[in-house]
């Protein structure tokens, strides 16, 4: 008699509310209505205070039934500005069982330490609702100390170079006097027209590419006190009126190409001896 009623009661709820009662619900009367958010942060690791960090707010019906008009939403906690045009809000207009929609906005924080993003989603109806937050640990600018110099290939320090002649820019970048491990670095190197970036290397496995007169290592990390080696091979190929030329690399942090320490590199060219 009681499971009698009780599917009655089921089957008279979801013809007022225009559901189909599923496959299977009559095996213990109840309709779920539910949903799950996940939130996540880009990149997941420490990044420096005004670097910008993406959010993403993902949403999945974990129920029986489809859900309507479903608001999924992100929102920065104490410390957090939302950057950019994106949307920090979207409707779901439906959102059948297991279906997963995103959401992905910009932030970033000018406060040091931890910084929360909020994830929510809620049914128009209320039947269903969830919610969460995802963090990021936000440093403080590490001290970072640059040097840079010329040598010629057999790396021996001179200074004067000719048209056609190929020579080494060696670069070292110090984490000075640090207290951890910095966020994910790299270096920019810009050449003047006279030079062209023909190879590079870094030790601790980091690489260089480039073209023309840009060069870029990979991310690399530094704990307190520890050195990154780069060599940057170019060729001459012209000289200037005055003879001299700069080149200069920029240390920046990979989440947000903010310039950490630059150097330059005073250097003389001079037409090939004939």
């Amino acid at each position: 008699m009681f499971r009698t009623r009780t599917l009655a009661i089921l089957a008279v709820t979801a013809l007022a509310f225009g559901f189909a009662i599923p496959a299977g619900a009559e095996d213990d009367g109840c309709v779920r209505l539910d949903m799950e958010v996940v939130c996540t942060v880009s990149p997941s690791r420490t990044i420096l205070v005004g670097d910008p960090f993406k959010a993403t707010a993902t949403v999945r019906n974990t129920g029986d039934l489809a859900l309507a008009n479903v608001t999924l939403a992100l929102r920065g906690g104490s410390g957090v500005t939302h950057v950019g045009t994106g949307p920090l809000e979207i409707q779901i207009p439906k959102l059948e069982p297991g279906e997963t929609k995103t959401l992905e906005a910009t932030f970033v924080s000018n406060e040091v330490g931890e910084r929360r993003i909020n994830a929510s989603a809620r049914e128009e109806r209320g039947w269903a609702a969830a919610g969460c937050y995802c963090g990021i640990l936000i440093k403080g600018l590490p001290a970072i100390q640059v040097e840079m110099i010329d040598i010629d290939i057999n790396r021996q320090a001179k200074g004067i170079f000719e048209v056609g002649e190929t020579f080494i820019y060696t670069l070292q970048v110090l984490n000075d006097v640090g207290t951890a491990l910095t966020p994910d670095l790299r270096v920019n190197w810009t050449l003047p027209p006279e030079l062209e970036f023909v190879s590079g290397v870094g030790d601790r496995g980091a690489t260089i590419t480039g073209s023309g007169q840009s060069a870029q290592s990979s991310s690399f990390v530094l704990a307190p006190d520890q050195v990154q080696n780069f060599e940057l091979t170019v060729r001459v190929l012209s000289v200037p009126p005055r003879n001299l030329v700069q080149t200069r690399a920029a240390v920046v942090s990979a989440a947000g190409a903010q310039e950490l320490a630059t150097e330059t590199e005073s250097t003389t060219l001079k037409p090939a001896v004939r």
